[in-house]
């Protein structure tokens, strides 16, 4: 997997040197592309192009591949997502909500800080559409980049929800876990998409009241019955079939 050249984004009120102007303009246009057209339908000609670059050496410059560009954008996006929820599960394990609000809490712990690069452009992002493509696409294994390096609190935040969920089997809650991640994903691009096309007070309402009706429907998911556990006990009280005798 090619690595991505890590440059930190530039602190607010600094202006960027030339060359990192260039390298943001780069950043922002492919993150844009991609996020319309799919890992698989840009070109890097293309987000020269967009950027009104002349030569495309520019591009393998500052990122040396396609690849690379594509890991620089979650490298430039997935940090204050980390922080943001860091925060929340320090807070959460500091002063822990009543038991009955927990896993709801624990939900919108996983999937508020997803929306921090729509809140951080007031509704102008695009960087939760170019990861739903990420589920769809073989192009590259944007998913397996992520892992390792910024899925720490969303691990965490597995555990934590683990413990507060004793009536299911690991693998019941796995696999509704895995449900919440993509659902969180698809949902999150869904919203990024129809932010862009509304004032930032409209979409922000938007934003908090579908992220709030998704926690509580997840909560009411993750409380249902282990329906593996269901099966296993109904087969296990089913009567055992007898073979017919030979006559």
């Amino acid at each position: 997997m090619p690595k991505s050249r890590h440059h930190a984004p530039p602190a607010a009120g600094v202006r960027p040197a030339r060359s990192e102007r260039t390298r943001l303009e780069l950043l922002l246009a492919a993150e844009k592309l991609l996020a319309l057209h799919g890992l698989r339908g840009v070109s890097l000609r293309q987000v020269v192009a967009a950027t009104q670059q002349r030569n495309i050496s520019t591009v393998h410059y500052h990122f040396g591949s396609r690849e690379a560009l594509v890991y620089a954008i979650c490298d430039f996006r997935m940090p204050a997502i980390e922080e943001a929820r860091a925060a929340r599960i320090a807070r959460f394990i500091e002063s822990p909500p009543a038991r009955a609000e927990r896993v709801r809490e624990l939900v919108h712990i996983l999937v508020e800080p997803t929306a921090q690069p729509v809140v951080a452009s007031r509704g102008r992002s695009h960087f939760r559409r170019l990861l739903a493509h990420s589920f769809v696409s073989d192009g590259m294994d944007l998913r397996g980049y992520i892992a390792g390096r910024y899925d720490l609190g969303i691990q965490q935040t597995a555990d934590l929800m683990r413990q507060e969920l004793p009536h299911l089997s690991r693998a019941t809650f796995g696999t509704r876990w895995a449900l919440l991640i993509r659902s969180m994903t698809y949902l999150l691009a869904n919203l990024e998409t129809r932010a862009e096309l509304l004032s930032w007070r409209k979409a922000k309402k938007m934003l908090d009241g579908e992220i709030d009706a998704m926690a509580t429907a997840f909560a009411g998911f993750f409380a249902a019955p282990d329906g593996c556990n269901k099966d296993a006990r109904r087969r296990s009280r089913a009567p055992a079939t007898r073979k017919p005798t030979k006559r």
